[in-house]
């Protein structure tokens, strides 16, 4: 057999359970493809009560453009990897072993070969699309200084989590998978505290809110909720979208909420007061937390999982376990997603039902999604298929059915 293909013959087991995966993960795509395009969107009168048929059209056009191309990154992606492996299968023979740091050099050459493929495909959908539809005001210089930026952390950090893992293969082959899991439990702990200090001021200037009437708003809304909120701040989006967001970040003493300038200045008072109720929710419920629980219990199965494997095939201590576990990694993260976007959306409605119950804002709530939806040009009722995949919220139309059902108890 071709020397390519030597992995069949050396290592079935890993062989196949890539090729399962892959299966699974094309199969996946294939079916979120053929009902992206092919499936249009049919909207009932009541979303028509709330949203223009122009609207509808183009939120459409937009997520189908935007789906498609995601789906096309991801296979490349998968497809690049396997080429990859292909190729460096057939230059490393089973059992070899590098020194750690031409280890890292090799990872870091996969990684910025994969994020030279995939540049073009990411600048069409990150600038050229957004700026088809409006939703974007970034200069491309800005645009590949946040990609640039982006970038070298996600490859720093695979550079970092890989070299140590073969470290691991290499030097403590029995326990590897165990010790590799704790330092990704601790790992994914610190990042979650660091990152509003650390990554997010990479991308956004914020500062402090200086609307003391809204403010004083904000804080009797988070003392409703039962929650100290140690900052309220407001993000320079507007420098970038249109697009107008809120999100809470971090853990201990660097939890906050972050908003958008673009909803201070183009939302009502009573909005945003909707929109704080809502990422309270998320601290009053400690989705935050949760989310970490889950993300560290998964992250310990798979790399029991992976040292079982590793161990029958005896791959350990082979710079080869490194790109497989790339390429594993990468169709495990995809064929997880529904389920975690599942998680997700349960959460999202924990904390619409929270920031109902605060502010018995019913109306602003309907309002608010209408405007936002309009914002952020979102689809307001995809197919089932595309929500339970792809949607880590629940769909706007769900959204306001569900405090219309709030107005009418």
């Amino acid at each position: 057999m071709n020397s390519r293909f030597k992995i069949l013959d050396s290592n079935p087991v890993i062989f196949w359970l890539i090729i399962i995966l892959g299966s699974l993960a094309l199969a996946v795509t294939l079916t979120i493809l053929i009902v992206n395009l092919a499936i249009k969107p049919s909207y009932g009168p009541d979303t028509l009560k709330y949203f223009s048929s122009d609207l509808l059209l183009r939120a459409s056009a937009y997520g189908r453009i935007s789906i498609t191309l995601s789906i096309i990154s991801r296979v490349l992606s998968w497809a690049v990897m396997s080429v990859l492996l292909l190729i460096i299968w057939k230059y490393f023979t089973a059992g070899t072993r590098v020194n750690i740091l031409a280890a890292a050099g090799y990872i870091a050459l996969f990684y910025i070969v994969m994020s030279i493929i995939l540049l073009p495909l990411s600048f069409y959908r990150g600038y050229t699309v957004e700026h088809q539809f409006g939703q974007s005001v970034q200069t491309v210089g800005m645009w590949f200084s946040d990609y640039g930026k982006s970038k070298a952390i996600d490859i720093i950090i695979s550079i970092g989590a890989m070299t140590g893992i073969y470290a691991l293969l290499v030097y403590m082959p029995r326990y590897w998978w165990l010790i590799a899991a704790s330092v990704m439990a601790v790992f994914i702990v610190v990042a979650v505290y660091l990152y509003p200090v650390l990554i997010d001021p990479l991308f956004y200037k914020f500062k402090k809110l200086d609307d003391g009437k809204l403010q004083e708003e904000i804080l009797e809304i988070t003392e409703r909720a039962g929650i100290e909120v140690e900052e309220i701040l407001v993000a320079d989006a507007s420098r970038r979208t249109v697009k107008a967001n809120a999100y809470f970040t971090g853990i201990g003493n660097t939890r906050r909420i972050v908003l958008y300038d673009n909803l201070i200045d183009n939302f009502s008072s009573k909005e945003i007061l909707n929109v704080v109720a809502h990422e309270a929710g998320h601290w009053k419920y400690s989705h935050v937390l949760k989310s970490i629980g889950i993300s560290i219990i998964g992250g310990f199965l798979g790399f029991f999982l992976l040292g079982l494997i590793f161990s029958r095939t005896g791959l350990k201590g082979d710079i080869r376990a490194v790109f497989i576990l790339i390429l594993i990694t990468a169709l495990v993260t995809f064929l997880i997603l529904p389920f975690q976007n599942m998680v997700s959306r349960y959460f999202e409605k924990q904390t619409d039902e929270i920031a109902l119950e605060i502010t018995k804002g019913y109306d602003t709530q309907i309002i608010l999604m209408t405007r936002l939806a309009e914002s952020n040009l979102s689809n307001v009722d995809p197919h089932p298929v595309i929500k339970y995949i792809l949607y880590s919220h629940p769909p706007i139309m769900e959204r306001i059915r569900y405090a219309e059902d709030g107005i009418n108890k």
